[in-house]
């Protein structure tokens, strides 16, 4: 039996649930654009700068390939004189990729690729205020 009415509601209930997942990065890195300095910032509670370093320092016998193995993120290909700007362009770069998909429904492998690396790079600096999302 065919019911146009139940196709309907299946189609309207897979494009509901595929909105409501590309919210979540919107939001992510819009929370990340307004709390990074504050929490991991030059001049926030646990500064990200701090924490490469040390990073850095306890891995100096390594390469730089197994040091981005342990901890990869995009920071580590960055000027570090300024984190807050690097942290707000992570966050404005994820935040602009992420509103792009969610206005045009264009969700290829290389924009979702794109946004898990940023996101990611956010995370593994972020310390215990990122921890939950490792």
């Amino acid at each position: 039996i065919y019911r146009p009415c139940l196709l309907l509601a299946a189609r309207a209930t897979r494009y509901f649930l595929g909105i409501s997942s590309l919210q979540l990065p919107v939001v992510a890195f819009l929370v990340a654009f307004h709390q990074n300095k504050q929490l991991i910032g030059d001049r926030g509670l646990l500064p990200c700068r701090v924490f490469l370093k040390n990073f850095q320092q306890y891995f100096q016998d390594r390469t730089s390939w197994e040091v981005f193995s342990y901890m990869p993120t995009i920071l580590w290909l960055m000027d570090w004189s300024d984190m807050n700007s690097n942290l707000d362009l992570l966050a404005l770069l994820g935040l602009g990729i992420s509103s792009f998909v969610l206005i045009t429904g264009c969700a290829n492998m290389l924009l979702m690729a794109a946004l898990w690396g940023l996101y990611m790079s956010l995370v593994n600096v972020g310390h215990v205020w990122y921890s939950f999302g490792k």
